[in-house]
């Protein structure tokens, strides 16, 4: 009976050593089809998520893959979602839809918010943080929040709010320097 414990207990120690020590490879760090780093960031984000032209509360945070400068890629993670500008004269006036955007990527639901991804450097950066085939790629929550509603301008292109390099082993590190982009 002591021999049957033993090995009870040695066969539970081996099963927990395993598994408390089994490697974290970058396949077992996707959550949902999105890298855990994203949503660590966004997870610890106090992004008020009030747009000031509509005086109502949006539940949209848009994860752009762009770079900085020519060697320099990073993601910057804005508050709300841009709104496209309607087409130039002398095309039909209509809205343009988010999902008909060049660089939208598609969005996720995560808890009560939209993750809105766009990849402005088609490279492979964007593929080792999120998995395309779990993105939805339909405008059903940007027209149900009455985003197009909005009013076109400066309130559609909400500035960053935080950025982050992506460094050569495809880790996400703050970074507070300027880009080619920035205006003074």
């Amino acid at each position: 009976m002591k021999t049957n414990w033993n090995c009870i207990v040695l066969f539970v120690s081996i099963v927990v050593f395993v598994s408390c020590n089994k490697s974290t490879n970058k396949e077992e760090r996707v959550y949902n089809g999105i890298d855990i780093q994203i949503l660590n960031i966004v997870d610890s984000l106090d992004i008020n998520l009030f747009d000031s032209c509509r005086n109502e509360k949006t539940p949209f945070i848009t994860i752009e893959f762009t770079w900085c400068d020519d060697s320099t890629h990073i993601v910057r993670i804005i508050g709300g979602v841009p709104i496209p500008p309607p087409p130039m004269p002398p095309a039909p006036n209509r809205k343009v839809l988010i999902s008909e955007m060049e660089d939208f990527v598609g969005y996720k639901k995560y808890g009560d918010i939209y993750l809105v991804f766009l990849n402005y450097f088609q490279q492979a950066h964007f593929n080792k943080f999120v998995c395309v085939d779990s993105l939805n790629f339909d405008d059903e929550p940007f027209e149900r929040f009455n985003v197009y509603e909005g009013q076109r301008g400066i309130c559609d292109y909400p500035t960053p709010k935080q950025r982050y390099f992506i460094n050569e082993k495809d880790g996400l590190v703050f970074y507070d320097g300027k880009c080619l982009f920035d205006i003074d």
